[in-house]
C-alpha cells in the first residue's frame, strides 16, 4: 500500500513538471488568494503590536483610562476641566493613585532668528514624563512647584534642540512660544514618530502656562490611574458621576486602551474579511483553474489510463494518482502563496519601521486551505479517469 502511494506520488510529480508552465499558470488562483490572506493578516498583526506601543506612550496604558472633553470623539471639543479638578478628583475618589493632565497643541516655535513650524506643543503636569516614557539627557524635567508658580520653562525635543542650537546646548536658552519666552530646562530621549508626529519634536511645559498658547485655561484630558487596575471600571463610573455632578452635564467622554485598540481590531477585521472574500473567489477561480486543467490532462493521458488498468491498476490507484496530482498543484500554489505573502509583509513593515509579527495560525490555514482546495477541485478529474472503460481507452488516439 506504501509502495503504491509513493508510486503516485512520483507518477504526480513527473506529470507537474513535464508541464512546467502550465501547472504554474493554473496555481496562479491560489497564489493570489493565500497571498492576499497572509499578507493582511501578518500586516495586521504587526500593526496591532505597533498601534499598542504607540498608544501606551501616548499615556493610554493598561493601568489608567482618560477623561476626555467633549460628548463625541468626533466633534470638536469645548472643554470646561480646569486644573483644580485634580485636587477635586482626589479628594473625592480615594481609589485614584494619580492623574496627569494633558494639552496638546501646535504653533510656530522660535529662537532669535530661527522659526521652526508647527512643533508638537504639550500642556502638562510634572508627573506627564512618566507617562509619555522616556528619559531627560540633558538637564531636567519641570517640578510641581514650577506647575504651581507657572513658571515658563519647557523641556524640548531632540529635534528641537538640534535645529535650534545645534551642537551647542540649549540649556539656559529662551525660546519664544506665541511671543512669551520659556526658559529651555531640559532635552527629552530620542523616541521617533508615531504616525506622521514626530515625537522628538515637541516642547513640553507647565499646564499652568498654555492659556496664550491655546487661548484658554481650560484642559482637554485628564489620565486617570486607579491604586488598583482591577477596580479600573468601578473608579471611571465614580469620576462619571462626580464631573457630572460638578460640570452640571456630561459633556466628556472616556477612552481606554482597550478600547482604542477595539476600534483597531474592528477596522482590521472589516479589511481582512474584505480581503478574504477577494482571496475566496481567488481561490474559487483557481479551483475551477484545477479542474479544468486535470480534465485536460485525463483526455491527454487516456490511453497511459488504459495501459495501466490493463496491467493491474485498480479504480483506487487511477483515483489517488489525480487526487495527488490535484493537490500538489494547488498545495505548491498555497506555498508560494504564503512565501510571496510573508515576504510583501516583511518588506512593508521594514518600510514602515513596524515589527514583523508572523501569524503562524494563518499560514497553517493557509496551507489546509489549499490542499483541500486542490483536493475539492480534483474529485471529479480523478472520478472521471477512473471510470473510463479501458479497452475503450486503450483505443484512444
Amino acid at each position: 500500500m506504501i509502495n503504491s502511494f509513493w508510486e503516485e506520488i512520483k507518477q504526480a510529480w513527473r506529470a507537474l513538471f513535464s508541464n512546467k508552465v502550465r501547472s504554474f499558470l493554473t496555481m496562479l488562483g491560489i497564489v493570489i488568494g493565500i497571498f492576499s490572506v497572509i499578507t493582511l493578516v501578518t500586516i495586521g498583526e504587526g500593526a496591532k503590536t505597533y498601534i499598542t506601543d504607540q498608544i501606551k506612550s501616548l499615556g493610554a496604558g493598561y493601568d489608567s483610562f482618560i477623561l476626555v472633553a467633549g460628548r463625541d470623539a468626533k466633534a470638536p471639543p469645548n472643554p470646561r476641566f480646569v486644573y483644580s479638578d485634580i485636587a477635586y478628583m482626589k479628594s473625592r475618589i480615594p481609589e485614584i493613585r494619580d492623574i496627569v493632565s494633558l494639552n496638546p497643541s501646535s504653533g510656530d516655535v522660535s529662537y532669535g532668528k530661527k522659526k521652526l513650524k508647527a512643533p508638537l506643543i504639550i500642556g502638562g503636569t510634572a508627573n506627564i514624563i512618566q507617562m509619555m516614557g522616556g528619559a531627560v539627557i540633558q538637564g531636567r524635567f519641570f517640578n510641581q512647584a514650577e506647575v504651581e508658580a507657572r513658571r515658563k520653562v519647557a523641556v524640548i525635543g531632540p529635534h528641537v534642540a538640534r535645529d535650534f542650537f545645534g551642537e551647542s546646548s540649549p540649556l539656559g536658552e529662551k525660546i519664544k512660544l506665541r511671543g512669551k519666552n520659556y526658559l529651555v530646562i531640559g532635552v527629552t530621549q530620542a523616541r521617533g514618530s508615531i504616525g506622521p508626529i514626530d515625537v522628538d519634536k515637541r516642547i513640553v511645559v507647565p499646564i499652568t502656562t498654555v492659556k496664550n498658547i491655546i487661548g484658554t485655561d481650560k484642559i482637554m484630558r485628564f489620565n486617570i490611574f486607579p491604586k488598583d487596575v482591577s477596580r479600573m471600571d468601578e473608579v471611571q463610573k465614580k469620576v462619571q458621576q462626580l464631573m457630572q455632578k460638578k460640570l452640571k452635564n456630561d459633556d466628556f467622554h472616556f477612552m481606554t486602551q482597550q478600547g482604542i485598540l477595539n476600534i483597531v481590531n474592528n477596522i482590521l477585521a472589516a479589511l481582512t474579511g474584505f480581503v478574504s472574500g477577494i482571496a475566496a473567489i481567488s481561490l474559487l477561480v483557481g479551483g475551477i483553474g484545477i479542474m479544468n486543467i486535470m480534465l485536460v490532462a485525463v483526455n491527454e493521458r487516456i490511453r497511459e489510463i488504459g495501459v495501466r488498468k490493463a496491467i493491474g491498476a485498480k479504480r483506487r490507484d487511477i483515483v489517488l494518482q489525480f487526487l495527488i496530482e490535484s493537490m500538489f498543484i494547488s498545495l505548491f500554489g498555497g506555498l508560494l502563496g504564503i512565501i510571496f505573502g510573508l515576504t510583501g509583509a516583511f518588506l512593508i513593515m521594514w518600510f514602515i519601521k513596524g515589527t514583523l509579527i508572523i501569524a503562524w495560525w494563518a499560514v497553517l490555514l493557509a496551507t489546509v486551505v489549499s490542499a483541500a482546495v486542490g483536493i475539492f477541485f480534483g474529485v471529479y478529474p480523478a472520478l472521471r479517469a477512473a471510470s473510463l472503460d479501458p479497452v475503450i481507452a486503450l483505443r484512444y488516439e
